[in-house]
């Protein structure tokens, strides 16, 4: 792993550890939320489609603010299938039918990919950022949009940038779960 990567990930433990801190104690409810979203994924310098289950536990607190952790595994399909396994802490604010957050992730992946001058499959990991708003319109179940952004560190001919841009967005359904 490069000096370069090592200091990230580890900006990257601090900024969720300091997410971790900040939320109040102890948990009012556990929430789980799950679903599939389909959107665009920027890896190199063609865009391409991706289907994205995920998976989302929630610790909301006294509160309008909760701590989520949350993971989608992006599926590309295509010539050579890729995926895109990514894993966020993110502080929310929660209203009752919204959800907006924000915060630290850290992706692996392994997919093809083409820059300006060839094509090949990238293989790695990826420090970087998440924002997600939820709208629920019917109970448990709403509309999930996020987006991400991801840098896939090095330097390389088929990563122009180093960047990684997904934008997905899909049907969610959450459940909750109250202590007693």
């Amino acid at each position: 792993m490069g000096h370069g990567l090592k200091a990230k990930a580890r900006v990257l433990c601090g900024c969720a550890c300091a997410l971790v801190r900040s939320v109040p104690a102890p948990a009012h409810a556990l929430e789980f939320s799950g679903g599939v979203s389909v959107g665009g994924i920027q890896v190199g310098i063609v865009p391409r489609l991706a289907v994205s289950p995920f998976a989302g536990w929630l610790w909301r607190s006294e509160g309008d603010f909760r701590l989520e952790a949350h993971n989608m595994l992006s599926i590309v399909p295509g010539d050579g299938v890729g995926f895109y396994d990514r894993t966020a802490v993110t502080l929310g604010y929660v209203t009752k039918t919204t959800t907006v957050s924000l915060g630290p992730s850290l992706a692996i992946y392994s997919m093809p990919v083409c820059g300006a001058v060839i094509c090949n499959r990238v293989v790695g990991v990826a420090p970087g950022g998440r924002a997600q708003s939820e709208w629920y319109f019917a109970g448990p179940l709403g509309v999930s949009s996020s987006v991400h952004v991801d840098w896939a560190g090095g330097s390389s001919r088929v990563l122009p940038g180093s960047l990684v841009v997904m934008v997905t967005t899909g049907p969610v359904w959450r459940f909750r779960a109250k202590p007693k």
